[in-house]
């Protein structure tokens, strides 16, 4: 791959060859890559992505206030109520 010097200069190159807005939407598309970091990759060979296994590599680094995760899980628990609802909404009984 290139060196990251060439490699900003050939993205900006680019970006300067757009029309104002598909410069508009990679500048959205920026945002979006920097706010969502990729995926922790799991250390655990074979395991499936989003394994009880991933999730405890995780869990160690969480910082929760106090009551903050129980809120957290009872809004879980709300929204899975709601789309259980909404789902079964208009099915005969």
């Amino acid at each position: 791959m290139e060196n990251l010097t060439a490699l900003k200069q050939s993205t900006v190159n680019r970006l300067n060859k757009l029309p104002p807005h598909r410069l508009a939407q990679a500048l959205d598309f920026i945002d979006y890559l920097l706010e969502h970091p990729e995926p922790i990759v799991s250390p655990v060979p074979g395991s499936p992505q989003g394994s009880l296994d991933d999730l405890l590599v995780c869990a160690g680094s969480w910082q929760f206030e106090p009551g903050e995760l129980e809120e957290i899980l009872r809004d879980i628990d709300h929204s899975r109520l709601m789309e259980l609802e909404e789902a079964y909404d208009g099915l005969p009984a």
